[in-house]
């Protein structure tokens, strides 16, 4: 899924306050302010809808199908990992699935490393965190579920160290593009920020667009890193401290958003109200 189409669903599960799901030609609006066209939004939304992410109830109207809502909900939650106690079990995925289904098991092994798992051995993934149901439901929906066998253990012989981490997973990647990000938000986002609130925002829509820049970086950064436990990870690993720093500046632009804006409707859920 690319980046447009998990934005413009998270937009339709909050919704814009004026019915169920969000008026086209609001997020048409909203894209617009960013330079991206309205027909890249349009052709993203049919996207999601041939997908079955999305659907269209009303014309003009798009509102996210419940799959739409729990890939959301998924990516929402994954940065909350940092906070979680891992209990030392691993989920563990394995599968072997014949050549003649190539595409499908590439598209599953795609959608598995993007939950944070890692290649323990050649069709042998691994993840600290509680993946199984979402792991079956990923199997019926990349037709490969018949070829999958799910299980929840522990290692007891060669566990995984903070050294084997870094074959696992791209970690020193990671590192840099958390690096990179941050640069972002110092010399770009927060500069900008300072702007608006020192300015003025009165509909609140360059708030919103600071908003949603920031949000695809998180979403970016969650579908990247496993969010792994602190017993996995070296000593020296930023990633937690600036996932939560980015999380901080995004509450602080939502709040900033004022209350009349017609874009509030969209970070009300973000803000638990």
């Amino acid at each position: 899924m690319l980046s447009i189409e998990k934005q413009l669903l998270y937009l339709l599960t909050s919704g814009d306050g004026a019915g169920s799901g969000a008026a086209v030609g609001r997020l048409i609006e909203v894209y617009e302010a960013r330079g991206i066209s309205h027909q890249i939004v349009r052709n993203a939304l049919s996207r999601l809808k041939k997908e079955g992410y999305a659907e269209s109830a009303e014309r003009s109207r798009y509102k996210a199908t419940p799959l739409g809502e729990e890939f959301i909900s998924i990516i929402n939650a994954k940065p909350g990992l940092y906070e979680k106690e891992w209990d030392g079990q691993w989920c563990m995925v394995m599968f072997e699935i014949p050549e003649a289904e190539r595409r499908r098991r590439d598209s599953f092994r795609s959608e598995l490393l993007q939950l944070g798992f890692g290649s323990l051995y050649k069709s042998v993934y691994v993840s600290p965190w509680d993946y199984r149901d979402e792991v079956i439901r990923l199997g019926r929906q990349c037709e490969v579920a018949g070829y999958i066998t799910v299980t929840s253990t522990r290692i007891v012989h060669n566990d995984i160290t903070p050294e084997h981490s870094f074959r696992l997973w791209p970690l020193e990647e990671l590192q840099a593009l958390y690096r990179d990000k941050d640069r972002w938000l110092q010399e770009h986002l927060v500069p900008a920020l300072a702007l608006l609130e020192h300015t003025g925002d009165e509909d609140g829509l360059q708030l919103f667009v600071l908003f949603l820049e920031l949000g695809e970086i998180i979403a970016e950064l969650g579908l990247r890193d496993p969010m792994l436990p602190d017993p996995l990870l070296p000593d020296d690993w930023t990633g937690k401290r600036q996932m939560q720093q980015f999380q901080a500046s995004l509450r602080q632009i939502a709040q900033a958003i004022p209350e009349q804006s017609p874009y509030r409707a969209f970070v009300e859920h973000f803000l638990g109200r």
